[in-house]
């Protein structure tokens, strides 16, 4: 007759090695193999919102010493580097969503499990597009700065 397995779901915590381990063709089946693209998906989804931190405290450094020294040329590079970071966050969220994807091929959810995003990715999803947006208002006061800045000198002169 048919046998009936009982699916026990817990949650685990990882530790920091364990999240670049690699990833199996068939999951838990050291034998099956590694499947690169799930492991390489895996580990850009877990180090780029670390670089994207990384860049966002970088440009407010940088912010500060424009303010500091009232240049606009620093403007610039916070916003380039508000526009790399959120580059990065974007592409966090797209490789944590095709990892999701692929492992959802490999393995079907229980029926009592629901599989959605939850806040901690709505969160995500929503502050790439705000470093956007932050990137294009510094870049947008440098050249609006700058041109106020020209006519200012030229005034002076004349």
């Amino acid at each position: 007759m048919g046998e009936s397995f009982d699916v026990v779901t817990r949650c685990m915590s990882f530790t920091l090695s364990e999240q670049f381990m690699e990833k199996f063709v068939v999951p838990g089946d050291q034998n099956a193999g590694i499947d690169l693209l799930r492991t390489y998906l895996w580990r850009c989804q877990f180090l780029l919102p670390f670089v994207s931190l990384g860049l966002m405290c970088f440009g407010a450094l940088i912010g500060l010493c424009a303010c500091v020294c009232r240049s606009l040329y620093p403007t610039i590079a916070t916003g380039i580097l508000h526009l790399l970071a959120g580059l990065c966050t974007l592409g966090s969220v797209s490789c944590y969503v095709a990892g999701i994807e692929l492992l959802h091929q490999k393995l079907k959810l229980p029926e009592n499990v629901s599989g959605e995003f939850g806040w901690s990715f709505c969160l995500a999803c929503v502050s790439a597009p705000l470093q956007f947006m932050a990137s294009a208002l510094f870049i947008w006061a440098a050249h609006t700065n700058r041109k106020e800045y020209t006519l200012m000198k030229a005034y002076r002169v004349a």
